[in-house]
């Protein structure tokens, strides 16, 4: 689990945030705070392994805080403002989220934390079983069996075998437990089981086209393109 702070000033920006970590299981919100020095006092009695950190605090500021903190945990801040980035970034910053906060750069920032702060029990290996419930159904389905996992809002939608059931966690939660060499993130929107694609065509600008097993093609970005031509290559 990634024992988890919320430092922000307003009541209802912390709820917000703390709604859309739901999506996230392996993510535990151990306290909360809205100044300085009670932040300072809950990182000391928890130390956690992120913090989700407003920039402009009563009491001082994020930075303020920093300097305090004998030892400093995974950031990511959450602001309105942009001109702070370059100081932010001088810390353990894994990600510079600008409020409001969108669920697509909030699933590429829970993406990016250090695997280290994922357990053994997190990660999934290739014949970890996963519990799916839609509706009514139930599924029990190997990672391995599963061909292509899409994006929708906040929640992943799986397909494997003739099924598509909807999984009530951001992709970008998935991507962080599975295994990098058999899953590659074509975009924002798609992770590929790259045993599964049958074919790699050349596309538009420099990207690629997949066509997964099942007759569903999924376009490529240029830059993701590069990293799979890399991945691929002897």
């Amino acid at each position: 689990m990634i024992r988890t702070v919320l430092i922000e000033d307003s009541e209802l920006a912390r709820f917000e945030l703390e709604h859309q970590l739901r999506a996230y299981p392996e993510v535990e919100i151990v306290g909360q705070a809205g100044d300085v020095a009670s932040a300072h006092a809950l990182i000391d009695a928890q130390a956690p392994d992120l913090l989700m950190l407003d920039i402009d605090l009563p009491g001082g500021n994020a930075f303020d805080l920093l300097q305090r903190l004998q030892q400093i945990p995974q950031i990511i801040f959450t602001t309105a403002f942009d001109a702070y980035a370059l100081q932010a970034f001088a810390y353990h910053t894994i990600d510079y989220l600008l409020k409001p906060i969108e669920p697509e750069r909030l699933a590429q920032a829970i993406a990016r934390l250090r695997p280290a702060t994922l357990t053994a029990r997190d990660r999934l290996t290739p014949d970890s079983p996963l519990f799916v419930k839609d509706g009514e159904r139930c599924y029990l389905v190997k990672v391995k069996e599963i061909r292509l996992i899409e994006a929708i809002g906040n929640y992943s939608r799986l397909y494997f075998g003739a099924h598509s059931p909807l999984l009530y966690r951001a992709l970008g939660a998935i991507e962080a437990r599975l295994d990098p060499c058999l899953f590659f993130r074509c975009s924002r929107k798609h992770l590929v089981n790259l045993n599964y694609v049958e074919s790699i065509n050349l596309w538009i600008s420099g990207g690629l086209q997949l066509r997964v097993k099942g007759g569903t093609e999924i376009e490529v970005s240029r830059r993701q393109s590069n990293k799979l031509r890399e991945l691929l290559s002897l």
